[in-house]
């Protein structure tokens, strides 16, 4: 009997770290009506990169959970890759531009110079709150936590980069 309670004790232990090292949870995340949405980078490269949001979804994401300082928004559980990890898929990182400019298809746009870059997480979410992003911010909602929700642009479609 202590065998047969030993071995379901250890299934059960191996299933939680299994979970646990799942990653952000992001295959629950459905963005199929919006996967094959283009982003486009410009300046990380000589010609304009192309990327789509299941190109965002397959690299190491994270869920991270933040306020705006300006408390417009309130609380979020934003899911996606960081800039970072998106940047070293070309071999470059924030730190690297001298400013980023991202745009969203409603034309508005947020400028963030390197200081600013350098010294805060940014992430490119495809998902909040465990649940996709609505018309109204897809394809893509830039998120930096503990900052103010206006430099949190939705509907992203553009990323300038200057060096």
């Amino acid at each position: 009997m202590k065998k047969i309670i030993g071995i379901a004790l250890t299934v059960i232990m191996l299933t939680g770290i299994c979970v646990g090292m799942s990653g952000c949870g992001t295959d629950d995340i459905d963005i199929s009506s919006y996967a094959d949405s283009k982003i486009v980078l410009s300046g990380i490269t000589d010609e304009d990169i192309t990327i789509t949001i299941a190109d965002l979804k397959a690299l190491e994401c994270k869920t991270v959970k933040t306020e705006s300082t300006s408390d417009k928004i309130g609380v979020v559980k934003a899911t996606g890759p960081e800039l970072d990890t998106l940047l070293s898929q070309y071999g470059v990182s924030k730190a690297d531009f001298r400013k980023v400019i991202f745009e969203g298809t409603d034309q508005y746009d947020v400028k963030l110079l390197n200081d600013y870059i350098t010294e805060h997480d940014i992430y490119l979410a495809f998902g909040i709150d465990g649940e996709p992003l609505d018309g109204e911010s897809a394809p893509c909602r830039v998120i930096i936590p503990k900052s103010d929700s206006a430099y949190w642009i939705r509907m992203v479609d553009r990323i300038n980069f200057e060096k």
